[in-house]
């Protein structure tokens, strides 16, 4: 069965639109299994954050090959076991956290995925309320049959364009 592009639900390829998300399905690419995959990898390192889970994390990335640039400080490359580290302490200190993603698109390149979404999140960090809208760029490797993610890129929209992404 394919799925929408848009949600990663389960549609019929006889779908006018999504029965989750009302995305119009005709005339558009549906993803196969293989992209679902890697949506779902993706999906469940986003539900870590919100569950304050640091191992589920540590379990979908490649320690090794992993570097992340974030749209939340610092703003630098962060590598490895390191980038994993700096995640758990500000997971510590994560007291809220929902978030929206929206506008996928995988292509599988062989043994290599890119993923590029957007999501909308927001909660508490301490005592900051945070708001956010950001472009996500994701590459994922697989090995013995298992996507893991190698790099993630955020970049945060600006206030303006942000309107034009996002319904909250």
């Amino acid at each position: 069965m394919p799925y929408c592009p848009n949600c990663g639900n389960q549609v019929s390829a006889e779908d006018n639109f999504c029965s989750k998300c009302g995305f119009k399905l005709k005339g558009v690419e549906l993803f196969t299994p293989e992209q679902r995959a890697v949506m779902d990898v993706i999906l469940k390192r986003v539900e870590a954050i919100r569950n304050r889970d640091p191992k589920t994390i540590e379990e979908l990335v490649d320690k090794a090959l992993y570097t992340k640039f974030d749209d939340w400080p610092p703003f630098t490359r962060l590598e490895g076991e390191f980038a994993l580290n700096e995640e758990a302490k500000a997971l510590k200190v994560l007291v809220r956290y929902e978030y929206e993603v929206s506008g996928w698109r995988i292509d599988i390149l062989g043994d290599v995925a890119v993923a590029s979404f957007y999501i909308a999140y927001r909660g508490r960090i301490r005592r900051l309320d945070f708001d956010i809208r950001s472009r996500v760029s994701t590459v994922l490797i697989k090995r013995d049959g298992v996507w893991r993610i190698i790099h993630e890129h955020f970049s945060r929209i600006g206030e303006k364009e942000r309107r034009a992404f996002f319904a909250f």
